[in-house]
């Protein structure tokens, strides 16, 4: 593969350099299966966490809920956007947490807005990481580097446990409980 990196440097300018596709470069019609695979193959090829998007799996985050189903078989842009939050956030958060934060920040803006926030945030937070590391890097940067990753990790989830419920959420559940005690369950 040409574009893999050969030396630390080379991986922590790489890592500095990622940019994620903002709204507007999204694609503005509706596209089957196959091509959005295809899409986010091309927009997150080292985000997956080595195993890629299949269609079983869009097809899961629909019954989750996290989300939204498709119409007539067609994927939009707030289909896509949710797809690239979910790749670059899966291999560290459970998807129930995926699934809560995405709901949450798109509370008070619309769909671009809380996208667009969210891929500026990922390209700060990789230069910042890429950052940290020294000019020669060694053994310790990758611990560290591991270690800082797992701990903030960590922080993002009790942060997230700490915060009151996004009232869409406290509606749901309570629901869910009227529901049960209703049907005797």
């Amino acid at each position: 593969m040409e574009n893999t990196p050969r030396t630390p440097a080379e991986v922590c300018a790489q890592a500095a350099a990622q940019q994620l596709p903002r709204w507007d470069e999204l694609p503005d019609i509706e596209l089957y299966m196959d091509q959005v695979l295809s899409l986010m193959e091309r927009y997150l090829g080292g985000q997956t966490d080595g195993k890629g998007l299949t269609a079983s799996m869009v097809n899961n985050y629909v019954k989750l809920g996290v989300i939204p189903p498709p119409v007539k078989k067609k994927y939009t842009r707030v289909h896509l956007a949710h797809l690239v939050i979910i790749c670059v956030l899966k291999s560290g958060f459970p998807i129930d947490f995926i699934r809560e934060l995405i709901r949450s920040a798109r509370q008070g803006q619309d769909d671009r807005a809380a996208y667009d926030w969210f891929c500026e945030m990922f390209e700060a937070s990789a230069q910042a990481a890429a950052a940290t590391v020294s000019n020669d890097p060694g053994l310790a940067d990758v611990c560290r580097t591991a270690l800082r990753a797992q701990a903030e990790q960590a922080l993002a989830l009790r942060l997230y446990g700490a915060m009151p419920p996004p009232a869409e959420a406290v509606k749901r559940e309570k629901r869910e409980k009227k529901d049960k005690k209703k049907n005797g369950s």
